[in-house]
């Protein structure tokens, strides 16, 4: 996996346009890899025949873990001036060696009686769900062991914030958990990508910055027509319900809810519509309005 960005730790494999056996060419986009800023191409070095293949769509792989391994011949390593599986892991082999012996130094102070040292635990690149604002209902309290089964899910408190708790004083209990996990089974769903999750994290930020609006030109011709022969004429709202409802339905994921690291989405288009009546104001619901 290259280095795709200056702070791109990993990415995830979305497609494979190669297999064992195959030929490729020099600067051939064989992988597309998804990061949490963009979809991209990796390409290969040189000229050579795919003689293993590691990676696996829908996989996570930090920079430097080999991909897959090709077969090439004596004259293209000499043209192209690329190294050789072994080359490589016997200078990632001393460079482990000399970074050892630096900590080894570099720790002498804390050194025990043994000679043993406590090292912090290697961080795992991964992709969870995002740290947002939590409401009130039931999710107030988290006990211990139910963030240890949160963080196994990679849930945070606002997934669970809508859950009527049945513990005491309304806390979320884990069979609260479980049963609101098998309730979700039931509604269609996908993969959040690692974009998908970036790109929720930062809309959720811009809640917090000053807001602005973009205004595109759009042609009703059509529209206008429909509308003029129609007996009584409906209103332009209609029209623009109709077409909010058939773009969300084409798009489920736009109108999805990030539970973890998967989104929900809606099994039925229902869009309020807010009025105004003597009183105040009325929000009915048109359900299905993609159907209809």
């Amino acid at each position: 996996m290259p280095q795709l960005g200056e702070s791109i730790a990993e990415a995830t494999v979305i497609r494979l346009g190669i297999s064992v056996g195959g030929a490729v060419r020099a600067d051939q986009e064989v992988i597309e890899v998804e990061t949490n800023k963009a979809v991209m191409g990796v390409t290969t070095l040189c000229d050579g025949i795919v003689s293993e293949l590691r990676a696996q769509e829908g996989v996570s792989y930090s920079v430097g873990t080999v991909l897959g391994l090709l077969d090439v011949t004596e004259e293209e390593i000499a043209r192209t001036g690329v190294e050789s599986l072994e080359a490589i892991e016997a200078k990632r082999a001393a460079s482990s060696q000399a970074s050892d012996a630096s900590q080894a130094e570099a720790n002498l102070h804390f050194a025990l009686d043994d000679d043993a040292y406590e090292e912090a635990p290697a961080v795992v690149p991964s992709v969870k769900g995002l740290p947002v604002p939590t409401g009130v209902l039931g999710a107030h309290y988290i006990s211990p062991r139910m963030r240890a089964r949160m963080d196994d899910l990679g849930i945070r408190e606002a997934d669970i914030s809508a859950i009527v708790g049945t513990g005491a004083g309304g806390r979320v209990t884990v069979d609260d958990l479980e049963r609101f996990l098998d309730y979700l089974d039931a509604w269609p769903s996908s993969q959040a990508s690692p974009m998908r999750l970036a790109v929720a994290d930062a809309m959720r930020r811009s809640w917090t910055r000053p807001l602005a609006t973009v205004g595109l030109p759009l042609l009703l011709d059509r529209v206008l027509d429909h509308r003029r022969e129609a007996s009584p004429k409906p209103g332009l709202t209609l029209y623009l319900l109709r077409a909010f409802a058939l773009a969300l339905a084409e798009n489920p994921t736009t109108a999805g809810y990030l539970i973890g690291d998967k989104v929900v989405h809606p099994r039925a288009f229902d869009i309020g519509v807010a009025v105004q009546v003597e009183d105040g104001v009325l929000v009915p619901v048109v359900r299905k309005v993609d159907q209809k």
